[in-house]
């Protein structure tokens, strides 16, 4: 075969390719983006990197919410790919929606909580339905062990330590029960290890962090807790509102992983209280 001969071959070779390349290419993103998910068998997912128990980037475990999405992927017969967007910088969880999801590096959002605010959605996207219910707790310790109820605690003047400007220190204050007030829920939990106060009321992932921080300390969730009447939200997926498809797969594998008590079971393993859907 002679020189010619074999480089024009070999460019019909190389444009026959780079056109069968093209035709794939093209016919992938003509799926809709649970179609398109399956044919790649990866279903990407965006988390919070910094955001343990929830998620947590290079980590082990990696998080409830990683877990969870593992378990939507395998229904799937997907693996799961986690893009991650950072929701405390400058701008939260709007600036990482738009650099995220809005860019089409994800297609779902995990661990966002619906508290009727539907301004997060900026007009593009959607919640699933709840996969989890989250919300204060109570945490006890010492004099205060064994009590269930914040009537309990004001019954026998024990100050309950809370994080300022939050709806449970509104509830407090409103109530008139002694309160001690903190910056944020970390140092809520660095009081009850010094012994500060003997009661907080927190969010229910502090106490799994506060642990792995504290390991000698004695605190517990008080047991049978539940967060009251304005004090729960649920957590939900978010996804884009041109994704039926991928709603539809998401609801339908929220429900099924509740009902077999998948979910429970992974956030029950990171310390976390587990509590159905509020609004279900």
């Amino acid at each position: 075969m002679s020189k010619q001969v074999f480089k024009t071959c070999l460019t019909v070779a190389v444009a026959m390719l780079v056109s069968a390349t093209a035709y794939a290419q093209d016919a992938s993103e003509s799926l809709d983006v649970l179609e398109r998910s399956k044919a790649r068998g990866k279903l990407v997912a965006c988390a919070d990197p910094y955001d343990f128990p929830y998620a947590a980037r290079n980590a082990n475990p990696p998080g409830f919410d990683v877990d969870i999405l593992r378990e939507l992927a395998k229904l799937g017969g997907m693996e799961l790919e986690m893009h991650w967007a950072d929701t405390g910088t400058r701008g939260g969880m709007s600036r990482a929606l738009r650099n995220s999801m809005m860019k089409g590096k994800c297609d779902i959002f995990a661990g966002v909580a619906d508290n009727g605010d539907d301004d997060i959605l900026m007009g593009q996207l959607m919640f699933t339905d709840p996969y989890l219910g989250t919300g204060y707790i109570l945490v006890v310790q010492n004099k205060a062990s064994g009590m269930k109820t914040i009537e309990e605690l004001s019954a026998a003047n024990i100050r309950i330590g809370v994080q300022m400007s939050t709806p449970i220190d509104a509830l407090l204050h409103d109530k008139g029960i002694a309160r001690e007030l903190y910056p944020d829920n970390a140092r809520v939990m660095r009081g009850m290890a010094n012994g500060e106060v003997d009661a907080a009321i927190v969010w229910s992932t502090v106490l799994t962090n506060a642990k792995r921080k504290y390991p000698d300390a004695t605190f517990e969730m008080a047991e049978g807790y539940v967060p009251v009447e304005g004090q729960h939200w649920d957590l939900k997926y978010l996804v884009r509102k041109r994704d039926m498809s991928m709603l539809q797969f998401v609801n339908e594998g929220v429900k099924q992983l509740l009902d077999n008590g998948k979910i429970k079971e992974i956030v029950e393993s990171y310390g976390v209280p587990f509590y159905p859907p509020f609004s279900s």
